[in-house]
């Protein structure tokens, strides 16, 4: 699964996403992780707006871009067991903070590490994905709200 967490805004807009309607977050959670065309949007939770689905794997968001052009902060976080791979990136106002990436054991980063993220060692998992994201805004395994589900035109902003 992928997700954006985005400060105080609404980022559905700058995503370019088509709002098909509102689903309990079970349903929801089905339809981000079953289809590759539709994410689901939480209202605000603790200040942040989360954004799900398969989509964001297939078609990553530039979160630099993404957080420039919303003038907030966005984060994005990915998991996949199969492939081993996970990610988590940090931008805030167009800088990129933060960005860790293990594929198949290969780490890739920018930005410097959190006592945190010291503390998985050399293999990370896809509850350390889970933990970075409890740590910087909001993990979603934690949540049960009705979401707002959409269509997927594109999930990048049009900046570059």
């Amino acid at each position: 699964m992928a997700w954006l967490a985005v400060r105080d805004r609404d980022p559905a807009a700058a995503l370019g996403l088509t709002e098909l309607g509102e689903v309990d977050w079970r349903s929801g959670v089905d339809l981000a992780y079953f289809t590759d065309d539709r994410v689901i949007v939480t209202p605000q939770l603790d200040g942040w707006v989360l954004v799900l689905g398969m989509a964001l794997l297939k078609d990553r968001p530039d979160v630099t871009g993404l957080s420039a052009t919303l003038g907030t902060e966005v984060q994005f976080f990915s998991s996949h067991r199969g492939l081993q791979v996970y990610r988590w990136q940090r931008a805030r106002d167009g800088d990129l903070l933060r960005s860790f990436a293990s594929a198949e054991g290969e780490i890739d980063e920018l930005g410097e590490a959190s006592d945190l993220e010291r503390s998985f060692g050399e293999l990370v998992d896809d509850g350390d994905v889970h933990r970075v994201a409890a740590q910087w805004s909001v993990d979603p395994g934690t949540v049960n709200v009705p979401v707002r589900v959409f269509s997927t035109g594109t999930v990048r902003p049009d900046v570059r």
